[in-house]
C-alpha cells in the first residue's frame, strides 16, 4: 500500500518531471557501469557522461510520455504500464552495478553514484514487480459515510 503512494508520487507528476527524474537516474546508471571496474581519474570525464546520457534518455522518455498522451493517457492518471516496467528495470541494473562496483575496483566511491536512481525508482519498481507478479498493490480505501 505504501508503495503504491510513493510510487504515486513520481508516476502522476507531468510528463517533463518523469522524464527529468528517469534521465538523471540513467546518467548516474550509467556512469556508474562505466566506473564499475576502475576509480574515476577526471571528475568533468564522469559528469560529462552523466549529462549527456542524462540529456538523450531524458528526451527519449520525455517524448514517448507525449506520444503516449496523444493516444490518451493523461498526465497525473495510473502511467501506462511500459512507464513502470521501464522503472522497474533501470531500478534493477543500478542495484545490479552498485553491486558490481561495490566489489568491483571501483568501491564505495563509485558505488554512490548509483544511489539515487536507486532511492528515486525503488517505489515505481516495487509497484511494476508487484503487478508483474499478479499481486499489483492498493492504494487505501477512503473512510466510508459513516465513519466505520
Amino acid at each position: 500500500m505504501i508503495w503504491a503512494l510513493l510510487a504515486a508520487y513520481l508516476t502522476k507528476r507531468p510528463p517533463w518531471v518523469q522524464a527529468s527524474v528517469f534521465g538523471l537516474c540513467v546518467g548516474l546508471f550509467v556512469a556508474t557501469a562505466a566506473m564499475a571496474n576502475g576509480r574515476p581519474t577526471v571528475i568533468e570525464s564522469m559528469l560529462l557522461l552523466v549529462v549527456v546520457v542524462a540529456i538523450v534518455s531524458g528526451v527519449a522518455f520525455l517524448l514517448t510520455l507525449r506520444a503516449q498522451a496523444r493516444h490518451g493517457w493523461a498526465a497525473g492518471t495510473t502511467p501506462p504500464t511500459w512507464v513502470t516496467v521501464t522503472y522497474a528495470a533501470v531500478w534493477l541494473l543500478s542495484v545490479a552495478v552498485a553491486v558490481r562496483a561495490l566489489f568491483g575496483a571501483g568501491g564505495f566511491a563509485v558505488a554512490v553514484l548509483a544511489i539515487v536512481p536507486i532511492v528515486l525508482l525503488t517505489p515505481p519498481a516495487i509497484v511494476a514487480i508487484l503487478t508483474l507478479l499478479g499481486r499489483p498493490p492498493t492504494a487505501p480505501s477512503a473512510p466510508s459515510a459513516s465513519g466505520t
